[in-house]
């Protein structure tokens, strides 16, 4: 599968790279996505750096005033509501997000290019186990109103923030047309090599204040946009 109404307009043009940078200008999540895309270089056992970084993002984006993920947030200080809740899930994942974590350090690719870096074979295996992954999460992210797939893209951006995008029901329903997170990261992945070839731009440079600095926190704005 790939994509190429995101970084492309309705008659094949790529979206001029001025335009991108206006977007991302205007963006309202970039303090949260540039702090978690920090925070979460490093991994720990315990999962300390997941409850933070999966707070700030689920709040952020305005997951938590119900359903699942009601009642996190995170303070300026860093101290977390609702520890227990997020330590579930990662008592569910936190080994398997750490093996694809360190998997990432150990590849000798930039983490911000990280997913160009691989070739096709590397990034589908890449793709099965974060497919793999989400699909643990779902059973604790589904609420009676709410698509698991929006908390578990969320939670998994929060922690791998070059690889995963953070997709709201929106998004899955009407841009991507997909319920596989394989899906979407392939058809990232062409779309930005297909833009990046033509325009002569690398995708991840284009916020002038270094903010957004992986290849999905940058797409994301522009998945956003395209939203109908």
């Amino acid at each position: 599968m790939s994509f190429t109404n995101i970084l492309f307009n309705t008659d094949g043009d790529p979206i001029a790279p001025a335009s991108i940078i206006s977007k991302i200008d205007g963006f309202g999540y970039n303090s949260a996505v540039y702090q978690i895309i920090q925070d979460s270089k490093e991994l720990d056992r315990a999962g300390e750096v997941f409850i933070k970084c999966t707070a700030r993002i689920l709040s952020n984006f305005g997951m938590t005033r119900g359903g699942p993920f009601k009642g996190v947030k995170i303070d300026k200080n860093g101290n977390v509501n609702s520890r227990k809740k997020l330590l579930e899930y990662w008592r569910a994942v936190g080994d398997r997000v750490i093996e694809v974590h360190n998997s990432v350090l150990e590849s000798g690719y930039s983490r911000d290019r990280y997913l160009l870096g691989l070739g096709k074979l590397e990034r589908e295996e890449l793709t099965a186990k974060i497919w793999s992954i989400t699909k643990q999460l779902l059973p604790l992210t589904m609420g009676e109103t709410s698509y698991g797939l929006v908390g578990a893209s969320k939670i998994l951006f929060a922690v791998l923030p070059e690889i995963v995008l953070p997709i709201d029901n929106s998004q899955w329903l009407n841009v991507f047309k997909t319920v596989d997170m394989g899906d979407v990261i392939n058809g990232m992945v062409l779309e930005t090599q297909h833009w990046e070839t033509v325009t002569g731009e690398k995708l991840n440079k284009l916020d002038p204040q270094e903010r957004l600095t992986t290849l999905p926190s940058v797409y994301n704005v522009m998945a956003m946009a395209a939203r109908p």
